[in-house]
């Protein structure tokens, strides 16, 4: 484990109380589990880990890993076909795209997620528009 990281509970006497219940591990106990876990799932890579104002945690991926979220960073071709039709009409609604592409209703949805996960694009209920 990194010497650089100090854990330390916002709340000790909390944390003590919850501890003697047995309702949490002792504080650190996750950032020692990535230590150990994080070498056996990326071929020997270390997390990293940031203490700023915002936590975060750094793991590097094996080459699989990296190809296998390179894909889901892609669209398929239809997923393409459904975003060039948002890019052309920002009010386009779920049945056009059901009646153009010969689609169901729940496909369309599963579509729309995909899209707006890797586009970003996002669909305003109240007005009926899309925003990319």
């Amino acid at each position: 484990m990194s010497d650089e990281f100090t854990p330390y509970p916002k709340n000790p006497l909390i944390q003590s109380f919850f501890a003697n219940i047995g309702r949490t591990d002792s504080i650190g106990s996750g950032v020692r589990n990535l230590y150990m876990y994080t070498p056996i799932y990326v071929d020997g890579g270390k997390p990293e880990l940031f203490e700023d104002d915002v936590f975060r945690i750094s793991i590097p991926l094996n080459k699989s890993a990296a190809a296998e979220a390179e894909d889901n960073k892609t669209l398929t071709e239809r997923q393409q076909k459904i975003y060039d039709m948002i890019c052309e009409n920002k009010h386009l609604s779920v049945e056009q795209v059901m009646s153009d592409l010969s689609l169901s209703r729940a496909t369309v949805f599963r579509e729309y997620a995909k899209i707006k996960q890797v586009t970003g694009a996002n669909y305003n209920k109240k007005d009926g528009t899309w925003t990319i």
